[in-house]
């Protein structure tokens, strides 16, 4: 019979989260092991590696992100969410500083090929939820769905919040970004009617 769980996943992500921030994503087990208050032994018998801890930290951040980034997406009138999914980006980001730390540390399309093994599916398949939404949410705006207005949607929902919010990740975010990340999503969901 296996031996339970004494520390939980969520106790050593948060170890892991505690340890990238004031050391980088170069932390070692023994840094992780220290925030988490979690045996440096506990951590090596459950997991493969560091690397496979900060990429659950990764994709546990992602995760707690887009729950509320689908449910923007998918709000109504479709216009109106355009906006409100762009706003979630420094509304989350502002509200859960540790999980915006956390989803810094990859990208998507550089883990695809190299995630740790018992990652990797979940790692390949990350951003389904978002862009089945995206695509519910052009089809409401166009009737269709095509290139252009996909792109512009992910532009409009993703690309620019994103590049407003990311040097601020870490710091506080200044609220007047708030105000840019509105001005884009509306005026580039202008351009899918178009």
């Amino acid at each position: 019979m296996a031996r339970p769980v004494k520390y939980s996943l969520d106790q050593i992500l948060d170890g892991v989260a505690v340890a990238a921030r004031e050391r980088g994503i170069e932390v070692s087990i023994a840094d992780i092991a220290a925030a988490a208050n979690v045996p440096s032994g506990s951590i090596y018998h459950r997991f493969s590696s560091r690397r496979e801890l900060l990429v659950r930290l990764w994709l546990r951040s992602v995760r707690r992100f887009q729950e509320g980034f689908v449910r923007a997406l998918d709000g109504d009138p479709p216009e109106r969410a355009v906006v409100a999914a762009a706003l979630h980006t420094p509304t989350f980001c502002r509200s859960n500083p540790m999980d915006a730390m956390g989803m810094t540390l990859f990208r998507q399309w550089e883990l695809v090929d190299d995630a740790p093994d018992p990652c990797a599916e979940e790692v390949l398949h990350v951003n389904d939820g978002i862009d089945a939404a995206t695509a519910r949410l052009v089809e409401r705006l166009r009737g269709f769905r095509d290139e252009r207005s996909y792109g512009l949607i992910v532009a409009a929902t993703r690309t620019c919040p994103y590049g407003l919010v990311r040097p601020h990740v870490g710091c506080e975010i200044p609220e007047w970004i708030d105000e840019a990340v509105a001005a884009s999503a509306s005026a580039i969901a202008g351009l899918v009617a178009q």
